[in-house]
């Protein structure tokens, strides 16, 4: 059974159109318009906490792969002495 490329094809051809129609963008308040109105302030703080979540997602990140290498060297400093010579390890078996 074969597929019909009929919806693709309209897919990209619709996207194709939709990008090239002459529509004006308009740009935030924060790039152009009035910097002084609440819209332009509140996108600015949304900016803001954006970017201290990205930080603190980072910071996680870092402090993670600190701790990780902190508990590396930790565990290489201990001498591992291995089982006793005065016990019998076939003891535990019976």
């Amino acid at each position: 059974m074969r597929r019909s490329t009929l919806p693709a094809a309209t897919s990209v051809v619709l996207a194709v159109i939709l990008t090239h129609l002459p529509i004006a963008a308009n740009a935030c308040t924060a790039c152009m318009g009035d910097p002084n109105s609440k819209t332009a302030g509140a996108i600015n703080a949304a900016i803001f906490l954006m970017l201290g979540f990205i930080s603190l997602m980072l910071g996680s990140f870092v402090a993670f792969a600190y701790y990780l290498s902190r508990r590396a060297t930790a565990g290489s400093s201990v001498p591992d002495t291995g089982p006793s010579d005065d016990t019998d390890p076939t003891d535990a078996l019976s």
